[in-house]
């Protein structure tokens, strides 16, 4: 954990302190993840003394197997009355992310302030607090599980691959390749330590490979080298996360729907209606990944989307249905609702748009809003209106929210990141901001900290 994650912690206790609290105090183990080699970070706003410091280590151990806990009087606690804090309760949160238990946090308030609301508060800021050291554990211990993902997903194409990562040296292979005659030679080379252009070049020709360069989190880059057959004339097709996530998505319905088929014997009229479902949702794949095709080709070149009269009300619709399985998880349901203006140049929701783009933007703006949103809130809200010269997207969730300081660099336009960069693959929202730019329109953003989060695209018709 380095200094500036210590610095962004500093800045939430700096923020907790609107609440008013005796002391608010967050201790961590720094190796978090590596539980067997424990550091201490403790950080702390307010009252201190050794008494705390000794109840810090003690409610860090005891948080490790509980929730949260709300103590109404110190001085009634058997844990805490040694404090001799007058008048004073206590809210204890464990911070979890999910690589495991990272350390507790805790603060003590007036009795009399004390209710559901300040608790529902004070979780919000362990809410961020937790994402704040998620963020860093991925960079941490998150690059070996995505490279993992990538050989996986393309084992399940029947495409031999072999990922490289750097610069952490790590290596995955998937069955296919382990299976290739040429395989040791491959690895020579992988070992060699490949830098220079020509010997990249040289496993090219060798061995119809197609290189594609990837970064993880926290700016870690690699390769994908993937292999592809003598005859094979085709670029293949690639994936960032981002897309991997939909893609699987998609492909795991229509598995679904077709693992109903094989088992149904005879079709009655049900089993047709569950035919009739692979088919449009193989209809729809096919055309999503041959605008992929055109996608990163153009991305490749002039880095233009492919653009074509598409249906954006059905596109969106289509989005929604897909991740209301995803939001059910967290027991979150999915509101859309289509609005019209009665001169607006469209009626039947036909624009001018790239269909694969466009998936991807509902899709990240849509999946942010159901990772930070609680179990059992109120439904994300997607509202889609056609205006008088352009369409406007609104995602509404009511999670955790976005820092302030967070919201002014998403809508900072010289923090935005672009595809033109050969070696950067675009994620989440800077994707969404990106693919909004190629079609005209504007981003926007407003958001409160655990009240939730409002996206807003606004894109001219053409």
């Amino acid at each position: 954990m380095d200094q500036s994650v210590e610095k962004k912690l500093w800045t939430i206790l700096e923020t907790v302190q609107v609440l008013n609290p005796i002391t608010v105090r967050l201790i961590l183990n720094r190796n978090a993840g590596q539980i067997e080699n424990e550091e201490w970070l403790t950080l702390f706003k307010g009252t201190n003394s050794t008494s705390l410091q000794e109840i810090d280590l003690k409610i860090y151990k005891i948080m490790k197997n509980q929730s949260q806990i709300v103590i109404p009087s110190v001085n009634q606690s058997g844990l805490l009355s040694t404090l001799e804090i007058e008048n004073a309760s206590a809210i204890i949160m464990p911070v979890k992310t999910e690589y495991g238990y990272c350390g507790c946090f805790w603060g003590c308030f007036a009795e009399s302030k004390t209710d559901d609301r300040l608790v529902e508060v004070f979780e919000n800021f362990n809410d961020w607090i937790s994402e704040t050291i998620n963020a860093v554990q991925k960079t941490d211990f998150g690059v070996e599980a995505i490279a993992q993902r990538y050989a996986d997903f393309l084992d399940q194409q029947k495409t031999p691959a072999i990922i490289v990562i750097y610069p952490d040296q790590v290596s995955i292979s998937n069955p296919s390749f382990e299976s290739l005659s040429s395989k040791e030679n491959i690895l020579q080379l992988i070992r060699k330590n490949i830098a220079p252009e020509h010997s990249f070049m040289e496993l090219v020709n060798l061995y119809h490979c197609a290189i594609r360069d990837v970064s993880f989190p926290g700016g870690k880059t690699g390769k994908i080298f993937q292999f592809l057959s003598d005859n094979s004339q085709n670029h293949p097709i690639s994936f960032d996360t981002n897309e991997l996530d939909y893609f699987e998505l998609m492909v795991n319905k229509a598995i679904g729907n077709l693992s109903l088929l094989e088992n149904a014997g005879n079709m009655n009229l049900i089993q047709y209606n569950y035919k009739e479902k692979v088919e449009a949702q193989l209809r729809r794949l096919f055309v999503l990944i041959q605008d992929g095709k055109k996608h990163y080709l153009n991305f490749h070149n002039s880095r233009e989307g492919a653009f074509a009269v598409i249906n954006i009300a059905e596109l969106v619709k289509e989005v929604v249905f897909d991740l209301k399985t995803v939001a059910k998880k967290k027991n979150l349901d999915i509101v859309f609702n289509i609005d019209r203006e009665e001169k607006s140049q469209t009626q039947n929701g036909k624009v001018i748009g790239d269909a694969w783009l466009l998936s991807l933007t509902v899709f990240n703006l849509l999946e942010n809003a159901i990772r930070y949103s609680k179990p059992d809130s109120k439904p994300i809200r997607v509202d889609l209106n056609f205006g008088l010269d352009s369409w406007v997207l609104v995602v509404q969730d009511f999670g955790i929210g976005i820092s302030p300081l967070d919201v002014e660099k998403l809508l900072n336009e010289n923090n935005e990141k672009s595809p033109s960069e050969d070696t950067q693959a675009v994620h989440g929202l800077d994707f969404v901001k990106y693919a909004i730019k190629l079609h005209k329109g504007t981003f926007g953003l407003e958001s409160r900290l655990g009240k939730g989060t409002e996206f807003k695209l606004d894109v001219p018709y053409y």
